[in-house]
């Protein structure tokens, strides 16, 4: 009798049924469940998708979202007491032995769909409260969410493995090759378009609308895998299915974006996030990169040179003038201490701001926070950024990016920003992605969004424009380390190419950095 060796050490078993709180993803171990005494009833079926769900939020899943996507951008420099792996890859100091190379619990999060999706089905002939339509709806969540996870992975890897297949004993084959980008991508286009048709608009509570996949949910990732792929149209026909039927989904108020998006969590501006509790998940990641109450310095700044001058975001000279120079984002989102920026965004729960003498006041929080992959302001400017690689509609670029920036810029006087001072399509460019960095700052968007930048030109140089602004000393050294494209994704872990035969090294470090395995 086989037994289910990788997804029950991970499968949730839930206190009654889905329930309103966050408790729904409080996890307990089996183990030696046989697989022919599983799958058998909707409740099993339902303990599986939740431990897709909770596998995203595992430390070393969350600890890598955050890393892949914002910790080598010009976002993020040494905070307090940085560990070495990271200290490294914030030198430009990659190899394949860094743990941060390591996508096992990616390939974790994938596994667990892959299970659910090979044996559910089958669940509709066992048990008859478990209809099509049931099968159907939680399978749009779980392809979502695999998809997420090898959309992450191929940012980051470029290539790697592609298994739809569960892992579930030890006489299947491991050694399986890498498939081409594109490949992949083409697969997440089809699973996307098919949870669309059956994912649910909306739950019965707000925990789920936001904790759970939704139709948009689903169109975000497909919005911002076209956005990846260069499929503009795309991008911007799936970004208008949720811009203008927005339906419950609306930006919050510049004044609350911290306290209701990032303190409270699950905002009338979200549109998927992880879900974290106190007791039962509590999300040490944010913690400890971000910092929090009793512990406020966290391993992760914001460059200094990056906060005053001409390579801030804030206060930016244009042709019409100063450009965010009142911007509530820079108060909100960074703390400054000495001569160290460290971030508030997520760590904080208020700023309170004397108004005689504007100095700022911060609270840090004790509690928890959500992880939020998605929100409106991320698809507005989504939007706004494959308009202006079509060139077609530059005044609803400008409107679109004023949606953003006018809720944070709300001193008495300021005016939206008018398209006569961004005459040309990189001057747009450069505007919307100051407003992506200052909107979006600490999300696990920034390195994504300097890699299209990049992938447009087929060439590093536009973005190490941008990181290397906030390298002092060696910048020639750190500069020869990102001189190709395929130095800006990351090596395969020395590791998994002893695990799986298959691989082969990605071509930049097979004759840099360690000696790669199996080549």
């Amino acid at each position: 009798m086989k037994k289910i060796v990788s997804i029950l050490g991970l499968i949730v078993l839930l206190a009654g049924t889905w329930g309103c709180s966050k408790s729904w993803l409080d996890i307990k171990p089996e183990s030696e469940v046989v697989l022919e005494d599983f799958w058998q009833n909707e409740s099993q079926v339902t303990q599986v998708v939740a431990a897709c769900y909770r596998s995203l939020t595992e430390y070393d899943c969350m600890s890598r979202m955050l890393v892949w996507g914002e910790l080598r951008s010009d976002d993020v420099t040494y905070g307090n007491s940085v560990p070495s792996d990271m200290y490294k890859m914030l030198n430009i100091d990659i190899s394949p032995s860094n743990g941060y190379c390591q996508w096992g619990s990616f390939y974790a999060v994938i596994n667990n769909c892959n299970n659910f999706l090979h044996y559910a089905p089958d669940v509709v002939n066992k048990d008859a409260n478990f209809t099509n339509s049931k099968l159907h709806s939680l399978q749009a969540e779980v392809l979502t969410i695999r998809a997420l996870a090898y959309f992450y992975l191929v940012r980051t890897f470029k290539e790697v493995p592609w298994i739809d297949q569960p892992s579930i004993d030890d006489a299947q084959n491991y050694n399986i090759a890498k498939s081409p980008e594109d490949t992949i991508l083409n697969h997440l286009e089809s699973d996307l378009t098919t949870a669309l048709k059956y994912a649910r608009d909306q739950y019965d509570t707000n925990v789920y609308d936001k904790g759970r996949v939704t139709k948009n949910a689903v169109r975000a990732l497909l919005a911002d895998i076209y956005l990846w792929r260069q499929k503009y149209d795309k991008c911007v026909q799936m970004c208008d299915q949720i811009v203008n039927n927005p339906g419950d989904l609306q930006l919050v108020d510049g004044k609350d974006v911290l306290s209701k998006v990032f303190y409270q969590g699950n905002s009338t501006e979200s549109i998927f996030e992880l879900q974290f509790d106190d007791d039962n998940q509590f999300n040490k990641v944010l913690h400890d990169y971000l910092g929090y109450y009793g512990n406020e310095n966290g391993e992760w700044s914001f460059p200094a040179i990056l906060v005053t001058g001409q390579y801030s975001p804030f206060g930016y000279l244009t042709s019409g003038g100063l450009e965010s120079e009142n911007d509530l984002r820079e108060k909100d989102f960074l703390n400054e201490k000495g001569d160290k920026y460290y971030v508030f965004k997520y760590a904080g729960a208020l700023r309170r701001e004397n108004p005689d003498s504007k100095v700022s006041s911060y609270f840090y929080r004790n509690t928890t926070a959500n992880w939020i992959v998605y929100r409106l302001s991320d698809i507005i400017l989504m939007k706004a950024e494959a308009l202006i690689q079509l060139g077609t509609d530059n005044e609803e670029v400008m409107n679109l990016i004023n949606m953003t920036y006018m809720r944070s810029n709300v001193e008495v006087g300021t005016e939206p920003l008018k398209l006569e001072n961004y005459n040309t399509k990189g001057d747009l460019e450069k505007l919307l992605l100051r407003e992506r960095q200052r909107e979006l700052m600490f999300e696990g968007k920034r390195w994504f969004d300097l890699m299209r930048l990049a992938r447009r030109a087929d060439s590093p140089s536009p973005l190490l424009n941008y990181v290397m602004k906030k390298i002092s000393g060696s910048s020639g050294i750190q500069t020869s380390k990102m001189s190709v494209m395929d130095a800006l994704y990351l090596p395969i872990h020395n590791d998994e190419l002893k695990a799986n035969t298959a691989l082969t090294q990605n071509p930049f470090y097979k004759t840099t950095g360690d000696n790669a395995i199996n080549q």
